[in-house]
């Protein structure tokens, strides 16, 4: 005879399973809720460097480099898409755009 040992942890068992149960409902909220927020005005300047990539117009390390530089920037002025623009489309290097982007905020 086990006397009601058959409930895995004993009885705070059904009050951890409980917990954990919303705790990854709440996980998963978060999640969905920050990609919904990391889609930013930049997303189809990122698409446009997949496609320059696959046509091999730019290489593997220039679309790392463009890519990566593109995520850290936050839009805080409406003259940095025009610019992002330019840069992602090739019309300028990234010497250039970095001058460019400190004039900017400056």
């Amino acid at each position: 005879m086990r006397h009601g040992r058959f409930m895995g942890y004993g009885f705070y068992g059904a009050y951890i399973l409980s917990v954990l149960v919303i705790l990854i409902i709440i996980l998963l909220l978060f999640i969905l809720l920050y990609k919904k927020k990391r889609n930013s005005p930049f997303e189809k300047y990122i698409e446009v460097l997949k496609e320059r990539y696959v046509r091999d117009e730019i290489t593997g390390d220039e679309f790392s480099e463009k890519r990566a530089v593109i995520d850290e920037l936050e839009v805080t002025d409406p003259v940095l898409i025009p610019l992002v623009e330019r840069y992602v489309k090739g019309e300028i290097e990234s010497k250039e755009f970095f001058i460019i982007l400190e004039a900017i905020k400056k």
